[in-house]
C-alpha cells in the first residue's frame, strides 16, 4: 500500500514537472557586442531553479564569465560571455530543464 502511494506521488511529481517545462518558453539569445565578442542570455527557466549554481556550472564547463540578472519585466536572466547557444541548448536538454518544443534560440545566423 505504501509503495503504491509512493509510486503515485512520484508519477504526479514527474507529470507536474513535465507540465511546468512545457508551459514556458526558454529563450537563448546571442548578441554581438563589438568585433568578435558576443553575449549569450538565457531567459525563461523555471524560477525554482538555482540560477547562480547553473551560471557557475556554465562558467566551469566552458571557461567563460557569467552573471545572473534579475529584472522586473524579464525575470531572472543568465548572461555569459561568448556565443554558447548550442552548448546551453544541449545542457538544458540533457538535464531535463527544458524540452525541444519550448526552447527558442535567437541567434545572429
Amino acid at each position: 500500500m505504501l509503495n503504491n502511494e509512493l509510486a503515485n506521488l512520484v508519477d504526479q511529481q514527474k507529470r507536474s514537472v513535465q507540465d511546468a517545462l512545457e508551459a514556458q518558453k526558454v529563450h537563448i539569445r546571442v548578441q554581438q557586442r563589438k568585433g568578435k565578442k558576443f553575449v549569450t542570455s538565457v531567459q525563461g527557466l523555471n524560477q525554482a531553479l538555482n540560477f547562480r549554481r547553473i551560471s557557475r556550472e556554465f562558467q566551469r564547463r566552458w571557461g567563460c564569465n557569467g552573471t545572473v540578472i534579475v529584472t522586473p519585466d524579464a525575470g531572472t536572466v543568465i548572461q555569459l560571455q561568448g556565443n554558447w547557444s548550442e552548448e546551453i541548448k544541449k545542457f538544458l536538454l540533457d538535464e531535463n530543464m527544458a524540452t525541444e518544443q519550448n526552447l527558442e534560440i535567437h541567434s545572429l545566423n
